[in-house]
C-alpha cells in the first residue's frame, strides 16, 4: 500500500549541536534567537526564515550558499537512514529509546486510505510551508509517521547493514540527549525493504501541515511517481517501546464567570462535576475525566454517557477528552471560541493560573496510541494540539533536495 524509496540525503558535513534544532512549529522567537546565537549555521535559518515576502527566497539563497561552501553536502548513494533517539520519558522519568527509519514516502490523498491523518490543519500554516518548499525545492525537515510492523518488514530492516554517519550526545541537545544516524546503501537490502513496505499503512504522528503541503506541491508540479510527489519521513513501528505521547493541557486566558455551583448547573445535564484535592488530581486523569483548576480549587469533569452525535462523527473521536472538552464543556460554560494557550506541564498550567497569567486551566490525560489509530481509521480528526509525540524529530539530521 505504501510506496517508499531510499534517497540521497543532504546533510551537514559536520553535524553538531550548534546546527540542529527542534521542528519549526515548536520554536518560539526567543528560542530561534538562542539557536542562532549558538551557531550561525543552525538549520533554523532555513526552516524558520524571518522577514516579509522575501524570506522564502532568502532561505533558498542561504541553502545554496551553504551547499557551495560545503557546509551541507549530498550523499553519493541512495540510502535508508536508521535514526536512534535516547531521551528521558517525562511521564515516568525513565530513559527511553526510539528507533525509526528515514525514507521517501509517495504522497497520497487521505481518501486512498494509505496515509492516515488524525489532526486538523490550518490554511495559513500550509501556505507558509508551501512557499518555502516552492522557493527552495527542498524538504528541509522530515515529518514523523508510524507504520504497521510485520515479520517481513522487521526482517528486511534488521538484515540491512548500516554505517554510522552522525552521532550527537549531550544534555544541551534538544529532543533527547542522544541522536545517532546510520545509513544502509546496499541495493539488494534496500529493495527488500521497499517491497516489505508495500503492505503497510502509515499513520501521521507529527507533520500534518507539511504532509498536506507536500501533496499539494506534488500535484501542482509533479505527476504520479515523480520526485515532486515524495517527501522525507521518519517511520517508526507502532510497537516501538520508545513511543511516548504527552498530554497537552489548556490554559484559558480569561477567567470562568460565576463559581463552582454555576459550573455544576451548566454541566449537570451531560457531565458529572465534583471537587478534588490536589493529591487526587493526577489519579483521575485516566482518559475519562478532565480536571479543571480555577479559583484555587480542582474539579473533575466526566461525561455521563456518550450519545450518538448528530454530525455523525465517529464514536472513537467522541470519547477523546480534548474533543468533548472543546465541543461540549467549554460551550456549556459559555465559551465557544475561548483564547487558549497550551502546555505539556501540569505544574506550569496550575502556576500560571495562580500567578494570574491565565484564568483557568483544563488538565488532560495523555492520549493513547490506540486512540489515535482508531480515530484515524474511522476518519475522525482530533482537535488542535491533541497529541504531542515526545521527543520530536531533530531538524538538521537530514534534508532532501527534490531531484
Amino acid at each position: 500500500m505504501a510506496t517508499i524509496k531510499p534517497f540521497r540525503a543532504t546533510r551537514y558535513s559536520h553535524t553538531s549541536a550548534q546546527n540542529v534544532a527542534p521542528p519549526y512549529d515548536v520554536i518560539s522567537p526567543d528560542q530561534r534567537a538562542a539557536l542562532i546565537q549558538r551557531g550561525e549555521q543552525n538549520i533554523v535559518q532555513l526552516t524558520l526564515p524571518e522577514g516579509g515576502e522575501e524570506r522564502y527566497q532568502r532561505a533558498a539563497r542561504q541553502l545554496n550558499d551553504w551547499l557551495q561552501a560545503g557546509i551541507l553536502t549530498t550523499d553519493n548513494a541512495p540510502a535508508i537512514y536508521r535514526y536512534t533517539q535516547r531521551f528521558l520519558n517525562p511521564l515516568d522519568g525513565s530513559t527511553a529509546t526510539r528507533v525509526g527509519y528515514f525514507v521517501l514516502l509517495h504522497t497520497e490523498p487521505y481518501e486512498a486510505g494509505i496515509v492516515l491523518p488524525h489532526e486538523h490543519t490550518f490554511p495559513g500554516v500550509k501556505e507558509d510551508r508551501f512557499r518555502l518548499v516552492e522557493a527552495a525545492r527542498t524538504h528541509l525537515e522530515t515529518i514523523f509517521g508510524l507504520y504497521e510492523p510485520s515479520w517481513e518488514l522487521n526482517g528486511a530492516l534488521g538484515m540491512a547493514a548500516y554505517e554510522r554517519v552522525a552521532e550527537l550526545e549531550g544534555s544541551e541537545l534538544p529532543e533527547g540527549h542522544y541522536h545517532c544516524l546510520e545509513r544502509a546503501t546496499d541495493p539488494d537490502a534496500l529493495q527488500k525493504i521497499i517491497e516489505a513496505f508495500q503492505t503497510a499503512r502509515i499513520w501521521i504522528a507529527d507533520g500534518h501541515h507539511r504532509y498536506e503541503t507536500a501533496l499539494r506541491f506534488g500535484m501542482q508540479y509533479g505527476s504520479e511517481g515523480s520526485p515532486e510527489r515524495f517527501l522525507p519521513i521518519l517511520l517508526v513501528p507502532l510497537d516501538d517501546p520508545g513511543l511516548v505521547i504527552l498530554p497537552t493541557h489548556r490554559m484559558m486566558r480569561q477567567g470562568l464567570s460565576g463559581g463552582p455551583a454555576d459550573w455544576d448547573r451548566a454541566l449537570s445535564a451531560h457531565f458529572e462535576f465534583r471537587p478534588l484535592t490536589e493529591n487526587e488530581r493526577s489519579s483521575v486523569l485516566n482518559g475519562e475525566s478532565v480536571v479543571l483548576y480555577a479559583q484555587g480549587g480542582y474539579w473533575a469533569i466526566r461525561p455521563r454517557s456518550f450519545e450518538p452525535a448528530a454530525n455523525e462523527e465517529p464514536v472513537e473521536l467522541k470519547r477523546l477528552d480534548s474533543y468533548w472538552l472543546h465541543k461540549q464543556v467549554l460551550p456549556a460554560l459559555g465559551y465557544d471560541k475561548p483564547e487558549i494557550d497550551y502546555t505539556r506541564s501540569m505544574e506550569e498550567a496550575v502556576k500560571s493560573v495562580q500567578a494570574g497569567n491565565h484564568g483557568a486551566a483544563f488538565l488532560l490525560s495523555p492520549p493513547q496510541l490506540s486512540d489515535l489509530q482508531a480515530i484515524a481509521q474511522a476518519g475522525g480528526k482530533m482537535p488542535h494540539k491533541s497529541t504531542y509525540f515526545h521527543p520530536k524529530v531533530l531538524s538538521g539530521m537530514v534534508t532532501w533536495r527534490i531531484e
